[in-house]
């Protein structure tokens, strides 16, 4: 049975992130769009270089341009975004139809999650949540076959959005429950094929006054072979000043520009104004 916005929202605030189970047609989007891109991550790398653009902020984006914490340990995998509906951004989007069309329907079914689950937050503060469809993105990491002495996919960090919503396709990601730092110290955490979790980051937890906290994790290295992520990186909307939502000082402070910053800690461009 799918997860309701009330059980979402409930463990957001008890539990730092919230497992949600997709209803039928989302599951159906979630699956097509996976099987899109394992088709397109199987292209020869001259055909997958052809839909980068020059930031690679924008369609595929090849190992080494993104890291968590230091460009020194980039994270291990390759990767295609897809900015709000921006097929424009996309060099040679016209060529790779089936796959931005898979993505786009799942965007959709998204879309609807996250609006039901950020009214319902908001409503707790007397508040109205923010826009974001046109400053958010979707985007899928393939994994690659990492050095043996690299322990970690992707290093301890978060993801400084309003929220991720992720789905894995094998084990590796871990959260972290509590303020330990220690990689040893996070739990293994895995999603059913019709299953998201819901992640806060840094912005929600500037909106929230600090009462949800920024969910840190990281991916273990366990030797895979075939691993996927697909991801729904949520910004609010750049184009109207955003303020805190709890009764204090932060409430005085436009919160877009740090939202806007947040990428370039990953190496990537800011987030733009679409």
């Amino acid at each position: 049975m799918p997860t309701t916005t009330q059980e979402a929202t409930d463990s957001i605030f008890a539990n730092g992130y919230a497992r949600v189970v997709l209803n039928d047609n989302g599951a159906a989007d979630l699956a097509n769009a996976l099987d899109r891109c394992v088709k397109f991550f199987g292209e020869p790398s001259d055909v997958k270089y052809s839909h980068s653009s020059a930031d690679f902020n924008y369609g595929y984006r090849p190992l080494g341009k993104e890291y968590a914490v230091t460009p020194d340990r980039p994270d291990i995998n390759e990767a295609f975004a897809l900015w709000s509906d921006r097929l424009d951004l996309i060099p040679g989007a016209e060529q790779i139809g089936d796959l931005t069309d898979a993505l786009l329907t799942y965007r959709a079914a998204l879309h609807q999650v996250v609006s039901a689950i950020f009214a319902e937050i908001a409503g707790r503060y007397g508040a109205t949540a923010p826009d974001f469809a046109s400053a958010s993105y979707l985007q899928i990491n393939n994994y690659l076959t990492a050095p043996k002495d690299r322990s970690m996919l992707q290093d301890r960090h978060e993801d400084g959005h309003m929220v991720t919503v992720l789905h894995g396709t094998a084990p590796g990601l871990e959260i972290f429950l509590t303020e330990a730092e220690d990689e040893n110290s996070a739990t293994a955490v895995t999603t059913e094929a019709n299953e998201v979790l819901i992640m806060p980051g840094s912005a929600m937890t500037m909106l929230t006054g600090g009462d949800i906290k920024p969910l840190y994790h990281q991916v273990r290295n366990l030797g895979l072979t075939d691993r996927r992520s697909i991801m729904y990186f949520v910004n609010p909307d750049m184009h109207e000043p955003l303020y805190a939502w709890k009764d204090d000082e932060a409430q005085a402070t436009d919160l877009r520009e740090p939202i806007r910053q947040a990428p370039g800690m990953f190496g990537l461009p800011y987030v733009p104004t679409l």
